[in-house]
């Protein structure tokens, strides 16, 4: 109702203001919420409203006034409710309210927070925090009175490390932040990295993170002698650490090594390779940690891009490969310790070393991990060596390291895994190698003597056909896809063969995603026969009218003959919506760019037989949804005579509507529910 200021000069009339200050105050955290948002409306509400009648802005002004005093009164009442919601009230308001109601605003809760501060910082940490960022995006960051930055900087010092660090990372985010604000909250994010440095044996001398402290030693420590918190913190303090790769404003003078170093300690000390001069418990807190892992590997990742990253390349690399190697890491950890790999291998790559710890350390432990007992093990393996593919391709160093490693065997037994997503993932591997798998005498296969993309490609045939589980074939098609986009890399004899039988089993497929994917490759086809016969080379004779027709004719009689009309006609009339949609889709550009031009087309030739066009009718009474009937068809008929009749825009409007435009009301849902599960006496009870 609040949108104009009449409803605003009702609210003011009847005195309704008292009442929702007195509802802010409800003990229903629901009801005191609502009143929250209403009152922060009202105190945005010129912004939204600017022409005002001028009577009435000074009535809203009196209220304003009104709902400052109440905050600072719930400030300073001692009321953990109170607090808790006034806080959260101004919190919403300072971000979209006029300079003068922030400043009115941020008088009455200067003092009082303060008080906040040295009183009980912790139990309103939270909402202190949300309230001093939101206050330091607004013009008041700048202002002197306003404090901002001594209450921010008197908090990271008061607060424990677990709340300090996440305020310390919301402030090094901040533009035109103060350089003494902005060293601290580093310093207090680094801290705990620091402790970690300090007791390994593995660091250089004068190799300190920082120079001094913001939060006391004894805290710190404290919370690191006890498993839960120690590893919470140095959590807390890796996700945030990462994040200052990201900041281009990072001032604080760190040794850039230090940083790298500490990270590493983490992770030394985790698998168990570092041994921790004193004290002792960190190690027996950290060893074996999978949490604190998968932490530190992501943080590393981020640091590849940061300056200096080039110096410790061969550290990260003999520490990754350390997990890798290890028998007993995690499988989510060595996913993630892939990822850094990938990394650090995308912003070093130009360094001679790198590849040379590509083809002596890592392929020979990738190729262990492809024949991982673990399913997720082979997967992530999988899936890193297809980003490495695709990533590096282009690179002339790369292919002969992949094709020398005997990986490609390895990829070609893992079609044949038990697991599905296993087989999807060596599918979609394959796909990536093939581009580098060239047809010469290196790559035939000594059994067959046919080459590895020929050899791949009619694997994939058989496993769309055969596999019975639908990852694999959803795998299949769209890789198939892919190669019809990039056909000039690939020397796959017979490859249209390869891909009509694609075209033909993944049309005909039950898993509606293989059958969309193989309408989107039957889209490729089209776009690129069509494309070659209305485009013409730029510096060529301009092409004449006849000449085009007959282009465009052949170019048709082309995908007839690939029968992709076929695949397009069983796909309009899928049960799956998404099939039908999409199939109407492609069929409605086809007929702009057929009827264009029908009496100059000499499409005589392109007919159905009488059987392939009863099939596509007959499962919903197509004849009436196209618009009429008609005989001709029933005896066959051809490409533009069917899509003539076809009512396509229609059709494209009623499989856009939504499937309960039939019946929308709780029994339907109550029905859908009941059908998609065991339709038991005791479900059928619950929705009654």
């Amino acid at each position: 109702m609040l949108q104009h200021w009449p409803a605003m000069k009702f609210i003011l009339k009847h005195e309704l203001i008292a009442v929702i200050l007195k509802l802010q105050r409800d003990s229903s955290l629901f009801v005191a919420s609502a009143a929250n948002q209403l009152l922060a409306h009202i105190l945005t509400f010129p912004k939204h409203q600017e022409a005002s009648p001028g009577s009435m802005y000074s009535e809203w002004t009196e209220c304003v006034k009104e709902i400052a005093r109440h905050v600072e009164d719930s400030l300073e009442s001692g009321i953990p409710q109170h607090v808790q919601q006034s806080l959260k009230l101004v919190t919403l308001a300072l971000g979209n309210c006029q300079p003068v109601v922030m400043e009115m605003l941020w008088q009455k809760v200067g003092g009082p927070m303060e008080s906040l501060l040295e009183k009980d910082p912790t139990n309103m940490a939270q909402r202190l925090m949300e309230l001093l960022l939101t206050a330091s995006r607004t013009p008041l960051f700048n202002s002197a009175d306003s404090k901002i930055v001594t209450v921010m900087s008197l908090m990271l010092c008061s607060l424990t490390p677990t709340l300090a660090i996440p305020l310390a990372s919301g402030i090094l985010k901040l533009e035109n932040c103060p350089e003494s604000l902005r060293i601290k909250a580093q310093r207090v994010v680094l801290h705990p990295m620091d402790c970690i440095l300090n007791t390994t044996d593995q660091q250089p001398q004068n190799a300190g993170l920082l120079d001094e402290f913001v939060c006391k030693e004894s805290v710190i420590e404290d919370q690191l002698s006890r498993k839960a918190s120690c590893i919470s913190l140095l959590c807390l303090s890796l996700s945030h650490a990462g994040e200052l790769a990201d900041v281009p404003s990072v001032s604080v003078e760190l040794t850039s090594g230090s940083l790298f170093n500490s990270v590493l300690a983490v992770l030394q000390l985790c698998i168990g390779v570092a041994v921790p001069t004193t004290p002792a418990y960190i190690c027996r807190h950290l060893i074996g940690c999978v949490r604190v892992q998968r932490f530190a590997v992501d943080t590393l990742g981020s640091l590849s891009k940061q300056t200096g990253s080039t110096d410790f390349v061969e550290q990260v690399f003999n520490i990754l490969l350390e997990y890798l190697i290890n028998p007993d890491t995690e499988s989510s950890v060595l996913k993630k310790v892939m990822q850094a790999i990938l990394q650090w291998f995308s912003h070093h790559s130009d360094l001679p070393r790198v590849w040379h710890s590509l083809n002596q350390d890592l392929f020979p432990v990738l190729k262990k991990r492809l024949c991982d007992v673990r399913w997720e093990v082979r997967d992530s393996a999988l899936e890193f060596l297809t980003q490495l593919t695709l990533n590096f391709q282009g690179k002339t160093e790369f292919p002969p390291i992949l094709l020398s490693s005997g990986i490609l065997k390895l990829l070609l037994d893992l079609l044949s895994d038990s697991e599905s997503y296993v087989r999807a993932s060596a599918v979609t591997a394959l796909g990536q190698t093939a581009y580098i798998t060239n047809n010469n005498e290196e790559n035939l296969n000594s059994e067959s003597g046919t080459s590895v993309q020929e050899d791949v490609a009619s694997r994939l045939v058989d496993i769309l056909a055969q596999d019975t589980e639908g990852f694999p074939r959803r795998a299949v098609v769209k890789v198939f896809a892919d190669w019809l986009k990039q056909r000039s890399r690939l020397t796959i004899q017979n490859f249209e063969e390869s891909a009509a039988s694609v075209l033909k089993y993944g049309s005909n497929d039950l898993d509606w995603e293989v059958k969309i994917h193989s309408l989107e490759m039957a889209e490729v086809y089209i776009n690129q026969t069509l494309s070659k016969s209305i485009s013409a080379c730029p510096y060529a004779v301009v092409q004449s009218t006849n000449s085009k027709n007959e282009t465009l004719t052949e170019s048709l009689q082309k995908l007839f003959n690939l029968k992709i009309f076929e695949v397009l006609l069983a796909g309009l009339y899928d049960c799956d919506r998404p099939v039908a949609q999409k199939a109407c889709t492609i069929l409605i550009s086809l007929k702009q760019v057929i009827l264009e031009d029908r009496e100059a087309l000499n499409l005589k030739g392109l007919t159905w037989a009488p059987d392939i066009l009863s099939k596509c009718f007959s499962k919903h009474s197509k004849m009436a949804v196209c618009g009429g009937t008609n005989s001709s068809l029933q005896a066959g008929g051809d490409l533009v005579e069917i899509l003539s009749i076809l009512d396509l825009e229609t059709m494209q409007q009623a499989l856009e509507r939504s499937s309960d435009y039939i019946e929308n009301s709780p029994r339907s849902l109550l029905q859908d529910i009941l059908a998609a599960t065991e339709t038991t006496e005791d479900n059928a009870i619950d929705c009654y």
